[in-house]
């Protein structure tokens, strides 16, 4: 038998359990009208047709289940989330004992963001892995989870609600990080000024910290830094915005997707300017091959995963007691010569 799924804004849905010859035809039927109606692509899809190995928990025997965590991200689109997921996995295997979910929007949205706390506090759940996709948007969810006994524990990006630990990198730090790699760059590639672009994901994301840290590093520098110019959720904003300014020296992408959005165009359109990025998807580490890329800022997303995972069994089986506990996991960076 073959079981359809397909992922929509709302979620999974099973289409129909069909024999193996129907299901590959069906399968085949489904990629041709994806195709056609252009949802397949290098840009966040609306949905798409995978798996849904990520969207269900590790098979555990039930009797032997003692807590319920869900991790919730910004989006699934990202290759970052995934690796999160994968240390999640990890953890989960290490630790057992745990019934464990990964949830998120198809892409960033507050709303839908909300939606996925709010189900995984009715589905049981005794702690929640949060990225945040806003600062001070998910208030009234968090504060559900919280009063029906749930602990919170931020990953990558928080809110200002307060948590039982945040596992993420110091934002302001790597974006200053950011500024000093490209400066050195762009004095070896022998361009002394000019207007530098910085692209983000949206306000109130980690990425609004990574741009006021570049931009307080580059302070006093001699360039120019332009005002942000934001995703939100769609990669052709970031697209439109290096279209619209060819006179730009270099740009900083401060995610995954705002790099690859850059990186893309620039390749397309077989500029020069110079990218310094964030993360290292491997289409972000392609076009550092291929000399697009000067450098990318590699954080730690599985080391994040796992100590979540870890964190918060303790905290739920009482042998962690602190709360507000904040670990920087830091970055480093990795340069084209490197790859």
């Amino acid at each position: 038998m073959v079981l359809i799924t397909v992922q929509t804004r709302k979620g999974w849905q099973i289409m129909e359990r069909v024999g193996r010859k129907k299901g590959l035809l069906a399968v085949i039927a489904l990629c041709i009208m994806l195709m056609m109606s252009g949802c397949v692509s290098g840009d966040d899809p609306d949905f798409a047709v995978r798996e849904d190995s990520t969207r269900k928990s590790i098979k555990e025997d039930p009797a032997n289940i003692k807590y319920v965590i869900y991790l919730i991200t910004m989006n699934q689109a990202s290759n970052y989330w995934q690796q999160i997921d994968a240390g999640c996995k990890k953890a989960v295997k290490d630790l057992g004992g745990i019934d464990y979910h990964w949830i998120a929007p198809p892409k960033t949205n507050i709303a839908e963001q909300r939606e996925c706390i709010d189900q995984a506090v009715a589905a049981g759940a005794n702690a929640i892995l949060l990225s945040a996709a806003s600062e001070t948007d998910l208030e009234d969810s968090l504060e559900a989870a919280t009063a029906a006994g749930v602990k919170l524990i931020y990953v990558d990006s928080t809110a200002l609600y307060p948590a039982t630990a945040t596992l993420a990198t110091d934002n302001v730090a790597a974006g200053k990080i950011a500024a000093k790699t490209m400066k050195a760059a762009l004095v070896e590639a022998g361009i002394l000024d000019g207007v530098i672009g910085v692209a983000a994901g949206g306000r109130g994301q980690a990425t609004t910290h990574r741009d006021r840290g570049f931009r307080e590093e580059m302070e006093g520098s001699g360039y120019i830094v332009a005002p942000t110019f934001d995703m939100n959720g769609e990669q052709q904003n970031i697209k439109n915005a290096v279209k619209a300014h060819p006179d730009f020296v270099a740009f900083f992408g401060s995610n995954e997707q705002c790099t690859w959005a850059l990186s893309s165009q620039v390749y397309d359109s077989g500029s020069n300017q110079l990218i310094i990025g964030f993360d290292t998807s491997d289409r972000t580490l392609d076009m550092m091959k291929k000399g697009v890329i000067y450098a990318t800022m590699q954080q730690k997303p599985q080391q994040m995963g796992y100590g979540a995972i870890k964190i918060a069994v303790d905290a739920l089986s009482g042998r962690f007691t602190q709360n507000g506990v904040v670990m920087d996991m830091g970055v480093s960076v990795i340069t084209r010569n490197m790859i």
